[in-house]
């Protein structure tokens, strides 16, 4: 193998001769069979392309790669082979051990004799702990010598993946047992069933079904009343009424909005910035998620959502607070103020977030994967690089005089002054004391717009600079390396090759309104797809934030198709998809399972029942919450700390996101990135989310308000008594059996023991300072979660009684958690 690895070295040497490229590929691949990794996730992918590939490209691809006129140690970083296969000195990386990997030695500069790049281009930390991380992830890397003899047929791909094809309006299919169809979701579903001689499962009773779809519409449970209702109402069109009610509620709007929060990768801090110059605040971030909230509840058309978000400045608005809409561009990562890492960012969310296409992918080359050139990127990136972040942003309401505002503005204004007249000064003749303080008041200023309740609230908007200009392409993405110039328009694959140029302004209207268009086949498909995956726990196309030619093709495309022309005929209303779905007697099977089916059809994919499906991290606390009668519905404004002393009661959608600290309690119960577009959170089942449940302080205290509520004093009967805290935990009668099992508890129970709470100084309210930054990419440091935060000092703190105990435990069951 030494000798092998010798030859394979000395024929990569010759790789930047490009005559001699086509012979040697006969003798690569078969090498590159061995060398090849595993198929790449695409978490790993995204990393790469992100992070990686453009740091090689930047920083080691003149003398290691074909365009070096000698190939610097026998080394090339232009293939996972190569870079597998190493040098002179061995094997470039170890993959999975950072430590061991000669690479991490060389950009670390821990050997005299091995520093690279050279002296006088030492890349960052940041930079060395990408390579670090890339590497520990076992060096993931789609760049292979096979992929550079198999280039992709664009046009081809273009014109048969299924993603790219027209949306057809399909024809609704017959069946034969017509009577079980409720609504023409059900044709589709029962058709595919019928092929296989399969039947759907029974409905759902009363009780589980009132709970599924509260759940689902709303991201609550139902309300005993709400449940007695139901239950009472024996009229044919009891649960379509309840439908009607919970998408008019504006509980509705709470929970919707945050599932597009979360394609939006919203946050109330902006990541990575110079604190020297700007607060890691985003004060007006919360206009944009209370915008959101509001849209969905005034079910707005999806077009005009869309159109919002990216050039609301360029409309003629009733309501100057939809403004506020362009949050969807601004709320990403600021990049340590690195301006093509910002416009990557934007490009990313508006294509992905919209269109399901990873086009940041053709940052550095042409898409390996997907039919989108590198020149469709710089077309985008011209659009954005002409838009630009006001010194200002605009008010979104008149500025009423109250003493609130008073107050805030004589505090604002003493900072700025003092602010303005530092800034005066020649930054070299600052003192360290000076500059100290200014950079103390841009922090107080940004900390006194976010909470302060008398800030006029403002809209974090782009605006058009005032001379648009087309983006040059960047060679290899590198800033200095000049190519062509990319004219600003829409991308080739959904408009075609000869598609006019943008010249209103920066041209971000005219790019939203192709997004829109009825022409493009992308973009209705994409949120139907969406809007089913989280009634039924996964998509008609599994991979919701890829519709390229990577994804998994629609497990029912002609109900994918027949959704989305309905969607976009049906004035792109959000709250009627909803309705068709949720009334489908295919929402309302029961969970039940079978043998002979699963032998079938394992994952359910003809779903011949309904998906067990887990509470997100919301639901789990909203509910919470709820169940202790605890709950604040009030709507909208300024973020709250969820995670401080005095515990907020409101809902988790207010709570404040910060993308560099997320609370440990978001990212134990999976909560999304807020560094990336997110059209699916991963689940995971992991211990801490069964310890939250058993020694949160929250979840101790409202089993206790739930036992202390005067109906439940009112109740001297145990029977009464399980079956009341049945009925509020799990929206159901307890069985006889759980009867018998609840009074065992209660009359065998201990003594009550004192609540060990450790006294701890809580943490202040207000605190919104964001936390230390880390690089993108890399798993950020967390601060040490505050004692006061495991172990509350409740001021009616008293020991926990035998029912208090068995709430509790009830509350943590896997029954409380899912729902069927």
């Amino acid at each position: 193998m030494k000798a092998e690895g010798r030859i394979f070295r000395a024929a990569v040497k010759n790789l930047h001769s490009s005559f001699f490229i086509l012979p040697l590929l006969g003798f690569l691949l078969p090498l590159s069979v061995s060398a090849a990794g595993p198929q790449l996730s695409k978490a790993d992918s995204d990393f790469f392309e992100n992070n990686i590939r453009p740091l090689l490209v930047e920083n080691c691809y003149k003398c290691h790669s074909r365009e070096s006129p000698k190939l610097r140690g026998g080394l090339s970083l232009e293939f996972r082979e190569t870079i597998l296969a190493g040098g002179e000195t061995g094997p470039a990386i170890v993959p999975g051990d950072p430590g061991k990997s000669l690479l991490v030695k060389a950009v670390s500069y821990t050997d005299s004799d091995l520093q690279m790049p050279p002296k006088d281009r030492k890349l960052s930390d940041d930079q060395i702990a990408l390579l670090e991380e890339w590497i520990r992830r076992g060096a993931p890397d789609p760049r292979t010598i096979h992929s550079l003899a198999n280039p992709h047929d664009w046009s081809k791909a273009g014109s048969e993946h299924w993603a790219f094809l027209p949306v057809k309006q399909s024809a609704v299919p017959a069946v034969t047992n017509s009577a079980w169809c409720a609504t023409p979701v059900d044709n589709f579903i029962l058709a595919k069933l019928e092929t296989k001689n399969m039947q759907p499962a029974p409905p759902a009773d009363k009780q589980a079904l009132l709970r599924r779809v509260t759940f689902d519409l709303t991201g609550l449970p139902p309300s005993p009343q709400q449940m007695q209702d139901f239950l009472a109402d024996d009229s044919t069109n009891a649960y379509e009424k309840v439908v009607d009610r919970l998408l008019a509620s504006p509980r509705y709007g709470e929970r919707w909005g945050r599932i597009w929060l979360d394609v939006a990768r919203y946050s109330d801090t902006k990541g990575e910035v110079r604190r020297q110059q700007e607060s890691p605040l985003n004060p007006y971030a919360w206009t944009y998620r209370d915008y959101v909230i509001r849209s969905m509840n005034e079910d707005k058309p999806f077009n005009e959502f869309l159109v919002e978000q990216i050039a609301a400045d360029k409309l003629e608005l009733n309501n100057r607070s939809n403004l506020a809409a362009m949050g969807f561009l601004t709320v990403g990562d600021h990049f340590n103020g690195m301006a093509n890492d910002i416009l990557n960012d934007r490009i990313d969310v508006v294509c992905k977030g919209t269109m399901a296409l990873t086009v940041s992918c053709a940052r550095c080359h042409d898409h390996k994967f997907d039919p989108i050139p590198q020149q469709d990127y710089y077309s985008l990136r011209g659009i954005f690089a002409s838009s630009v972040e006001p010194q200002e942003e605009p008010l979104i309401s008149p500025i009423e005089f109250t003493p609130d505002y008073n107050d805030f503005a004589a505090k604002y204004n003493a900072m700025e002054v003092e602010l303005t007249a530092l800034k005066a000064i020649r930054p070299r003749e600052l003192t360290k004391d000076q500059r100290k303080r200014m950079t103390e008041l841009i922090q107080k200023i940004a900390l006194l717009e976010v909470t302060h309740p008398g800030s006029p609230a403002r809209a974090p908007v782009l605006v058009d600079s005032l001379h648009p200009t087309d983006s040059h392409l960047l060679i290899r993405g590198e800033a200095g390396n000049l190519g062509p110039i990319a004219p600003r328009r829409f991308l080739e694959v959904v408009s075609g090759a000869y598609r006019p140029p943008f010249t209103n302004g920066s041209g971000r209207l005219q790019l939203a309104a192709a997004i829109v268009s009825p022409g493009n086949p992308l973009t209705a498909r994409v949120i139907v797809n969406r809007v089913w995956q989280h009634h039924f726990g996964d998509g008609l196309v599994s991979t919701p934030d890829d519709f390229g030619m990577r994804s998994d093709p629609p497990t029912n495309p002609e109900l994918l198709d027949y959704l989305a022309a309905r969607f976009m005929e049906q004035g792109w209303s959000l709250k009627k998809l909803h309705r068709l779905i949720v009334l489908s007697s295919t929402y309302q099977q029961s969970c039940v399972n079978s043998n002979d089916y699963a032998d079938i059809d394992p994952h359910n994919q003809l779903l011949w029942h309904a998906n067990l499906q887990r509470l997100d991290f919301e639901e789990v606390r909203d509910s919470i919450l709820a169940i202790g009668g605890n709950l604040n519905y009030t709507m909208g404004g300024r973020p709250v700390r969820l995670n401080v002393l005095p515990y907020s009661v409101r809902r988790t959608v207010y709570g404040l996101v910060d993308r560099q600290n997320l609370p440990e309690i978001y990212t134990q119960f999976d909560f999304a990135n807020p560094d990336a577009e997110t059209g699916k959170r991963y689940e995971t089942l992991v211990p801490q989310q069964a310890l939250f449940l058993m020694n949160s302080p929250m979840v101790v205290e409202e089993a206790r308000r739930l036992i202390n509520r005067d109906e439940f004093d009112r109740l001297d009967d145990d029977s009464a008594r399980i079956r009341y805290l049945y009925e509020r935990i799990y929206q159901r009668e307890p069985t006889p059996a759980e009867i018998a099992l609840g009074k065992d508890y209660i009359q065998n129970s201990p003594p009550p023991e004192p609540l060990q709470i450790a006294d701890a100084s809580p943490a202040p309210a207000q605190n919104l300072q964001p936390a230390t930054q880390a690089p993108p990419g890399v798993k950020k440091p967390r601060r040490k979660t505050p004692a006061s935060f495991n172990a509350i000092p409740f001021s009616g703190r008293r020991p926990l009684d035998s029912w208090t105990k068995y709430a509790h435990a009830l509350m943590q069951a896997d029954e409380a958690m899912f729902v069927d």
